[in-house]
């Protein structure tokens, strides 16, 4: 019975050690929103490529499982999507990220002419992100709202 307590007691102390040595000053990648293009059209939806800029500020390369995406832009058209096993981000390193996505034509039209009444071709945009990757279960979430200018395309 000794031996079993003992056993027990080196077992929960060498995972309470462990525990300590695991550092919790883990940094979420950084995402940003870069460009918005339109691309051709198929029918009643709009293809355009979504453009992001992911860092990752850790001194270890980052291996992305899991990459998704939730952008609302002008509270008008919500863009998702998931991407499966990005290639890796070198340590300290930033890579960018595009993805083709079909937006219905209406809702396409209703941000455009947003941009136009507001003169200067900004666009509001509210955009929700989660990163999985190998090394955490939980993915790391980051939200952000700002502009992004349409006028570089559309010459408003």
């Amino acid at each position: 019975m000794k031996k079993i307590k003992l056993f027990l007691f080196l077992v929960l102390s060498a995972f309470l050690i462990s525990c300590t040595l695991v550092t919790s000053t883990y940094e979420k990648p950084e995402i940003e929103l870069v460009r918005l293009q339109s691309l051709e059209r198929k029918g009643s939806e709009q293809i355009i490529a979504v453009r992001f800029n992911i860092v990752n500020p850790t001194k270890k390369e980052l291996y992305i499982s899991k990459f998704s995406y939730s952008l609302s832009l002008e509270n008008i058209e919500e863009i998702t999507g998931v991407v499966y096993g990005l290639s890796p981000i070198s340590s300290k390193g930033k890579t960018q990220v595009e993805f083709k996505v079909a937006v219905n034509i209406f809702s396409a039209f209703r941000i455009l002419e947003s941009a136009i009444k507001n003169k200067n071709g900004i666009i509001k945009y509210n955009l929700v992100t989660k990163v999985s990757s190998v090394w955490w279960k939980m993915p790391a979430t980051s939200v952000k709202s700002g502009k992004i200018n349409l006028a570089d395309k559309y010459k408003f």
